[in-house]
């Protein structure tokens, strides 16, 4: 009798335990996340051309950015901007820029994605800093926009985050 009392009380709680969620718990979607990746990939090319005009027409207005810059002593000076402020054409100048970021982790649940990569910046051709770049979408009328925007400024981790196959960056040239 009691091993029968253990056998129901084991079936039961083995009922009740908690499941591990999913990985995705949206579900795979790679023809979404290819899209999330190209709308990345082209806003990149926008801000390593200084394009601002094309970098506007890409992101939503109403969005925000906040950029956390690494101190010497370990803290972090959090700035927030608008997406305005990003593409306000008193902002052009002559400086040559380059983006690029590799292994991106995308996520996506219906109109919202989050895209979060490494990421090296250049000015003028030389490394300026790398970081990590966390990108959220809103699929808006169909297409996808840059909504909001976080990324840390990190001088001194290039060596750190770089990735060991430079075919995973990305975009491409």
């Amino acid at each position: 009798m009691l091993r029968k009392v253990y056998l129901i009380l084991a079936v039961a709680l083995t009922a009740c335990a908690p499941q591990a969620p999913p990985v995705n718990p949206a579900g795979s979607q790679p023809a979404e996340e290819a899209a999330v990746l190209a709308v990345m990939d082209a806003y990149m090319h926008e801000i390593s051309a200084n394009d601002l005009s094309a970098m506007d027409a890409r992101q939503t207005p109403e969005g925000m950015t906040y950029r956390h810059v690494a101190r010497e002593d370990g803290g972090w000076d959090v700035v927030a901007r608008s997406n305005k402020y990003w593409v306000a054409p008193e902002r052009a100048d002559e400086h040559t820029y380059r983006e690029r970021y590799w292994s991106p982790t995308v996520m996506i649940r219906g109109a919202m994605a989050l895209v979060w990569a490494p990421y090296e910046f250049q000015t003028d051709g030389a490394a300026s800093h790398c970081g990590v770049d966390v990108f959220s979408f809103a699929k808006i009328d169909g297409v996808w926009k840059v909504s909001n925007s976080m990324w840390t400024v990190e001088p001194n981790a290039c060596a750190e985050l770089r990735p060991t196959d430079a075919s995973t960056i990305r975009p491409g040239d």
